[in-house]
């Protein structure tokens, strides 16, 4: 079955074909830069992740493109005789940087700020007063939204039911508009705020609209014919609806192929946003829990849907997600604490069969003792995600996955090239979600192509050595028959909620 996504222009579900074979072209909205990325748009940004993952599993190359709106009326509000707008534009963007690797998201190709592409923005404004959809008012120019008859077709709205003040942006004296919908594509500034010169008599300076930054810089950057253009469902409309109705006229129809929005992130059933005062940082959630546990936690609900979230919540699907993690925990000590000579980087192929090492295929776990078992999970797992992105469906298969492992006898097979399938396996198809645990002695094929690589040999966590040494000493202490100093480590490792399982093979723990 070919991949699905709904297309939130149609309304239904289509086959994904991009329009260049192998290639995908993907433009996703990003910050508008006057505070920190918080868990909400951390969903958005995770869906966007995880999409991409899913179009590499299945061959794809992907050129993705994140914008920063660091011009706006909310920046150069926090602006200060301290700290100018460029200033908080740059510190809430070095922050956003740093919040997706904390929660591995991957790289984007392209990074690009709205002021950059002021000639580009500059220049549409221009081709649209040309073609008679945009005027000038006081050194403002508007798009008139009366002149583009397919307006309302992504979101459903037409101009006749729009609302005066729809955009929520500021505040704008709709007596100048032909009709309360038209939008700014370049706005006067006032003294002391960045502005720009045009060299249009009409509006020789100033600074642009907020709509008209995402169409030029996606254009720019990715041509006049791209393949997904997305965001958060909350820049369905005004934003998205407002590009297509100032790019089309300019580029022609269709200007992107599929249009893709993440539902929102409820807390206590209210969107969380910045004007609420009720935003969970970054720093918050990484504190109380893992990327991987937040990354599971995010793929568990679908995209389209309300991701209700409460602290209990992500609790509870952390102790789901525990039960994958401690069999390639177990797969993991088998692997490395064998007798026989560690695997060398790179020799993957030489752990099959002979006839089966050579083309090598990196998505190839069906061999050895649990083939069949892997071979299932691996049609279930790509049936889920090729209709539209089914990440609840793709989990189920991951909890099936692991209870058919532990019924065929997994934890009792010594058979090594068995065991390194199934691992290398639960580890490649959990990194599609995010979710980065794979050691790189065992796989490392996979781990140069994380967000975020482990150092070589590192266990996990912060504060893993220390825990390695307490767990030595308590053998030392077990060997020298001081059980009271092993036991009270073990307390003491229990305070600190590690789970510690002694085994046939040594001590293995992990966190509570």
């Amino acid at each position: 079955m070919p991949l699905k996504v709904h297309n939130t222009l149609t309304r239904k579900k289509e086959p994904f074909v991009s329009a260049r074979p192998k290639v995908v072209r993907i433009y996703t909205c990003g910050l508008t830069v006057y505070a920190p990325m918080h868990i909400g748009h951390a969903r958005t940004y995770c869906f966007w992740d995880v999409f991409r993952r899913y179009l590499e599993y299945r061959g794809y190359h992907v050129l993705s493109i994140i914008n920063y709106t660091d011009i706006d009326d909310r920046i150069m509000q926090r602006a200060s005789e301290r700290e100018g707008a460029v200033d908080v534009a740059e510190r809430n963007i070095a922050a956003f940087r740093r919040d997706c690797r904390k929660l591995h998201i991957k790289d984007y190709a392209v990074y690009t700020r709205a002021t950059d592409f002021v000639d580009e923005q500059v220049d549409m404004a221009k081709r649209l007063i040309e073609k008679g959809h945009a005027y000038t008012v006081n050194g403002e120019v508007f798009y008139e939204v009366g002149t583009w008859a397919p307006y309302g077709e992504l979101s459903g709205r037409k101009v006749d039911e729009q609302e005066v003040g729809a955009s929520g942006r500021v505040e704008e004296d709709f007596a100048r508009k032909r009709h309360p919908a038209d939008f700014s594509l370049w706005k006067p500034t006032g003294a002391g705020q960045p502005s720009w010169r045009t060299g249009e008599e009409g509006w020789p300076t100033g600074r642009p609209g907020w709509h008209i930054e995402c169409s030029a810089m996606s254009t720019a950057l990715l041509g006049d014919h791209f393949d997904v253009h997305g965001g958060g469902i909350d820049n369905m409309f005004p934003h998205h609806e407002n590009e297509i109705a100032q790019s089309e006229p300019l580029c022609g129809r269709p200007w992107v192929r599929y249009w893709l929005h993440p539902e929102h992130l409820d807390l206590k059933d209210m969107k969380m946003s910045k004007s609420l005062g009720n935003v969970i940082s970054i720093e918050e959630l990484l504190s109380r829990h893992g990327h991987d546990e937040a990354r599971w936690f995010f793929v568990t609900q679908h995209y389209r849907c309300k991701l209700p979230f409460g602290w209990e919540l992500l609790q509870q699907s952390a102790q789901g997600y525990a039960r994958i993690k401690k069999l390639a925990t177990v797969l993991a000590g088998k692997l490395s604490g064998a007798t026989e000579a560690p695997l060398a980087p790179g020799a993957y192929a030489s752990q099959r069969p002979e006839e089966e090492r050579f083309p090598r295929m990196r998505h190839h776990y069906v061999h050895g003792q649990f083939g069949e078992h892997t071979e299932r999970f691996i049609a279930r797992f790509i049936e889920a995600m090729d209709d539209d992105l089914n990440t609840p469906n793709a989990v189920a298969a991951f909890f099936d996955y692991v209870s058919a492992l532990y019924s065929a006898g997994i934890e009792q097979c010594e058979d090594r090239p068995s065991l390194l399938a199934v691992y290398r396996a639960i580890v490649r198809h959990l990194a599609v979600f995010g979710v980065e645990i794979a050691e790189p002695a065992l796989y490392p094929e996979l781990v140069p192509d994380y967000a975020l690589a482990p150092a070589e040999g590192a266990a996990g966590r912060g504060g893993d050595a220390a825990i390695d040494r307490l767990i030595a000493m308590r053998q030392e202490a077990r060997k020298a028959k001081d059980f009271a100093k092993a036991d009270a480590i073990r307390n003491l490792l229990i305070e600190a909620g590690v789970v510690l399982e002694d085994t046939p093979r040594g001590p293995r723990w992990s966190f509570s």
